[in-house]
This record gives structure tokens, C-alpha cells and sequence, in this order.
């Protein structure tokens, strides 16, 4: 998380913005590739320069040129001090621009929100980290400034980076051009995704799409009103699901936003709805609200007092249970409105509802929805499969856990090992994962604790035969590290699982003959290269990929 301080003023702050970039002056940083090489450009460019100067400013340019990757956030602070604008870096290359009257010409490219914050909806400590005198520094709040992203025009947040099967919906972004997806796939260098910790995929803009659209008939949601009392009691009683798992959900406001909360209650200020799923025991799981439902549930338990209040400051430091009388019933009996979508409703209808209800401040991905949809061993089945010890050596504990992003892979594993890839239908893959997640829970504890053996054994052979490099592409032998694939993960370990004892032995006598084999295959076969890279969910792509390993 970075703040680049447009030098100029606002007139170029807004030629970042409309540009779809951030940019620092100085020297050309293109092709500089150390902290030497940047200082020796540095004192060329300025010779007169003071040995201080040349320290603080190297520093600086360090960070724009070898610190910041793709997937930071970005906060270029306007000059009149009032706002911030935001938005997260989208490729690992720096340019240098023709001169386009902007004179900061070294340039990432940077998606950014539409919306800005106001720097008073920071405490005075990030304030005073925001106007140091340098130009390019790190931001030492990351929490602080998520969680004011998450509530800007609460309850929905205010950027979503999103891929082009995700939604039509793009006025949330301001998007810099670029170009079409060319027919060869790119073998550049890729940046890890900053959710997942894996190598992003591409979409194919010709590859017929493979989600299908739901028929609008089975969409069955209905209205109740309640009130604040009755979803206490609901939570007490373990009928609505938070989703405690989901760690970056409940717990990340900080106090003022849950007191502002508690604040509406009490001045009678209706709130937004909430949408929760049913079962058919009533139950429900949240699909929009778990914040405002964790905060009125926690603050009538007397988790934490009030603070920060805008126009009920006597009741500053109070908790629920020393509120006067009056305000514990007014905001005990303060009705919600609460969408119910029906059970019965299809998995793939329920899914889709979900994605694009949910508006949070990071919208839930497909495996945060399936974790709400599949209450049950499941979940727990999941968990523990990502913090394996063999999951963790053989992807060198590189998948990120805060997004669900390593139980997904998990997840892809049991899709294509205990539903065969050979099986898989044209249509949807998330509407696979899906029956997946029903087909473990509907598993024996023994059968279960079988396909974990195949899973750990997969794991173990993968670390044994390629290292750290596990999952990876490499096209050559001095070819730099990148990010796993998802779709490697997927075709190595089920077939790794399928090995028979003898299988995995020779495999083992052999393992560089089948490095160099594999690094053969991915420099001789486009179809295969594409088949782990675009569009790789396609019946097509899966079959290429599993064959061909």
C-alpha cells in the first residue's frame, strides 16, 4: 500500500486518474534494475546534489521502480489535503510515457476507483502519515485504510477490480486502455494475484463463455420484517451464520463505523436491507450484512462501548447494558428488513444470487459463496487440507488463506479426483465445484480420510520431484520463479493421486527427465500452453491439460 503524491498539483493528480496511471519524474527508470544502478542515473542526472538528498530521493525512486508490484493499492492525495483517490496496481512493468504534458513520465498502471475518501475518515495518526514531505512512501495503516474503503458509501465499498466474466457492471473502475489478448499467451514474468497469491488467468474475448445464464423463474425471495431483538436471539441461538470463518468479514470495522451503526439505531435512521439464504429449518446464512449483523449482535452483548459518536456524544464509553431505558427499547425493537432467498432454490441459482447481491466492500469470490452455501465436514475438510503439511511444502506456503484462496485449490484437487476430470461437463465450473462441496459432504468419515491420504500423497511427490518449483511454469532452465498456476495444481496433483507405489517410485528415479520433459511440452504445444493459462475452465482446455501431463 503506497501513496504517490502527484508534485504538480491537482491538474495532474487528474491526469493520473483519467490516465490510468501513477507516475514519478526524476530520471528514467526503465531500465534500471538495483538500488546501485537508480543511485549512480540519480547523481548523473544531479551532480550537485547533497549526500542526504541523494539518500532520501534514491529511496524513494526504489520504491516506485523495485517496490511496488502489481495488486498494491495506490492513494494519491489531492492538494487541497481534502480527499484521497485510490485504486490497486495492475501490471508488474513501469513505462516511460511520451510527454503528454504530465512531466512525471515513469508510469504504472493503476485501476482506479471512481470514488474518493475523505481524509477525515482517518484518525489524526494516518493523517499525519500522509502529508510527510516525500513523494512515494509506504502506507503504515493498511487496516486502517481497508477498512474505510469497505465503508465507503456504506454498506457497499467502492472497488472492485473485477475479470470480464464477473460482471457487466463497470462504472465502479476507471479502466486504462489496453490491448486485446494476443493469439500467443504471454510468457513474461507474471505477478501473483495480491487475493490468492497465484498467477492470475486470462479470459479468452473469443472463448464462448462457459457460465450459463439461470432461468429467472426459480429466483424465489421474499421480504420479512423483524426486529433487532428477534436476529439477537436468532444469532444466540446459532439460526443465522456469520460466517466466523471468513476472516476478513466479521471484525474488520473499526469502533467509530460500528458506534455510527449503533448511532442510526438509535436516531431511528432506517438502515439498508439485509439478504440471508434459508434452509429449510429456517436457518439462515448471511449473504449480505454479516458486519451490521455482527456489530448490533456484539454491542447488545456488551463486546464494546460506543466512541466516536456524531450527535449522541452523551452516549460516549457506554456500553448497551448502561444505556437510559428508553434508547435499550428503541434500539431492541428498531425494525429490519430482511430479503430471504427461499430454499429450494438451485445451487446454481443460490450462487449466482450471491455474487451479485453480496455488497460488501470486497464482494465475496466463488469460494467464500461455496463456503456459505455448504454448511458442514466440508468446511472443515477444506481448512485442514489447506494447512496440510505437505499442501504448505509443496506450494512453499505461497497461497494466501485470507480469500479461502488455498482451500479452493484444495477444493479443484476433489472437483477433478473424486469427480474425474474425464466426467466433466461443458457448462459451468463453479456449478461443478459446487456438486463437489455436496458430494464431500455427503461422503463417509472413512472415505473422507482416504482421498486426504491421496491428496497429501500428491503433494509429497510434487515437492519430491520439483522443489519449490512445484506447480509452476518454467520455460527454461534459468527462466525466473513464477506464481503456481491453479490449473497446473489441478492436472499434477490428480494425476500424482492416481499413481500407483511403483508409479511414484519411478517418477522419482526419473524426476529430471520429467522436468526437462515438461519445460519441452510448455515451449512445443500452444494448445497446452493455452490450456493452463486462458479460459481454462472450458471442457476443451480441461481435457488438454490433464492429458497432456
Amino acid at each position: 500500500m503506497w501513496v504517490v503524491r502527484a508534485k504538480h498539483g491537482d491538474e495532474f493528480a487528474d491526469r493520473f486518474i483519467a490516465g490510468g496511471y501513477v507516475g514519478v519524474g526524476w530520471i528514467d527508470l526503465q531500465h534500471a534494475e538495483s538500488r546501485d544502478e537508480i543511485r549512480q542515473l540519480y547523481k548523473q542526472a544531479y551532480p550537485d546534489s547533497r549526500p542526504g538528498q541523494i539518500a532520501n530521493l534514491t529511496g524513494q525512486i526504489v520504491a516506485f521502480r523495485l517496490g511496488m508490484n502489481q495488486g498494491d493499492y495506490v492513494i494519491t492525495p489531492t492538494s487541497d489535503g481534502e480527499f484521497l483517490r485510490y485504486g490497486r496496481i495492475t501490471g508488474p512493468e513501469i513505462s516511460v510515457a511520451d510527454d503528454d504534458g504530465c512531466p512525471d513520465r515513469n508510469r504504472r498502471a493503476v485501476a482506479w476507483a471512481v470514488k474518493a475518501l475523505r481524509v477525515t475518515d482517518f484518525g489524526k495518526s494516518f493523517e499525519r502519515t500522509l502529508w510527510t514531505p516525500k513523494t512515494v512512501f509506504q502506507v503504515r495503516q493498511p487496516d486502517e485504510f481497508l477498512a474505510a474503503v469497505d465503508s465507503l458509501d456504506w454498506p457497499s465499498a467502492a472497488l472492485h477490480i473485477r475479470s470480464t466474466h464477473d460482471s457487466d457492471d463497470e462504472h465502479d473502475i476507471v479502466k486504462p486502455h489496453s490491448p486485446a489478448l494476443e493469439d500467443k499467451v504471454s510468457r513474461t514474468p507474471s505477478a501473483a494475484d495480491p487475493d490468492s497469491g497465484m498467477e492470475a488467468e486470462e479470459e479468452d474475448p473469443e472463448q464462448e463463455t462457459t457460465q450459463r445464464p439461470f432461468d429467472p423463474s426459480k429466483i424465489k425471495v421474499r421480504t420479512v420484517n423483524v426486529v433487532v431483538d428477534q436476529i439477537v436471539s436468532r444469532i444466540r441461538h446459532r439460526e443465522v451464520d456469520l460466517q466466523p470463518d471468513f476472516q476478513r468479514l466479521p471484525g474488520i470495522w473499526n469502533l467509530q463505523q460500528k458506534s455510527r451503526l449503533i448511532e442510526s439505531l438509535l436516531l431511528r435512521i432506517p438502515i439498508p436491507v439485509f439478504y440471508v439464504a434459508a434452509d429449510h429449518d429456517e436457518n439462515w446464512a448471511v449473504v449480505d450484512g454479516v458486519q451490521r449483523f455482527s456489530t448490533i449482535f456484539d454491542y447488545m452483548n456488551g463486546v464494546f462501548p460506543l466512541g466516536h459518536l456524531e450527535y449522541r456524544q452523551e452516549f460516549n464509553g457506554k456500553r448497551y447494558d448502561v444505556l437510559p431505558r428508553p434508547m435499550q427499547r428503541r434500539m431492541s425493537e428498531t425494525p429490519l428488513v430482511v430479503n430471504v432467498i427461499e430454499p429450494g432454490t438451485p445451487p446454481e441459482v443460490m450462487f449466482n444470487i450471491f455474487r451479485r447481491i453480496n455488497t460488501g466492500g470486497i464482494a465475496l469470490n466463488g469460494q467464500e459463496i461455496r463456503h456459505a452455501l455448504n454448511p458442514g465436514p466440508v468446511r472443515e475438510y477444506l481448512k485442514a487440507l489447506a494447512k496440510s503439511h505437505e499442501f504448505l511444502e509443496a506450494t512453499d506456503s505461497s497461497i494466501k488463506s485470507r480469500r479461502m484462496a488455498d482451500r479452493e485449490c484444495a477444493l479443484r484437487f476433489l472437483a477433478f479426483y473424486v469427480d474425474p476430470w474425464e466426467e466433466y461437463a461443458a457448462g459451468s465450473l463453479d456449478s461443478h465445484l459446487q456438486k463437489t462441496m455436496q458430494t464431500v459432504n455427503a461422503m463417509s468419515a472413512e472415505r473422507r480420510r482416504a482421498v486426504a491420504a491421496e491428496f497429501r500423497k500428491a503433494m509429497r511427490t510434487a515437492t519430491h520431484i520439483f522443489g519449490n518449483d512445484a506447480f509452476r511454469k518454467r520455460y527454461s532452465p534459468d527462466d525466473s520463479r513464477r506464481p503456481i498456476s491453479l490449473a497446473l495444481f489441478e492436472a499434477w496433483s490428480v494425476q500424482f493421486a492416481r499413481c500407483s507405489p511403483e508409479q511414484i517410485e519411478r517418477l522419482s528415479r526419473r524426476a529430471g527427465d520429467l522436468r526437462v520433459q515438461f519445460t519441452a511440452l510448455l515451449n512445443s504445444d500452444a494448445d497446452f500452453e493455452k490450456s493452463i493459462s486462458v479460459s481454462t475452465a472450458t471442457r476443451q482446455r480441461i481435457k488438454k491439460r490433464f492429458t497432456a501431463i
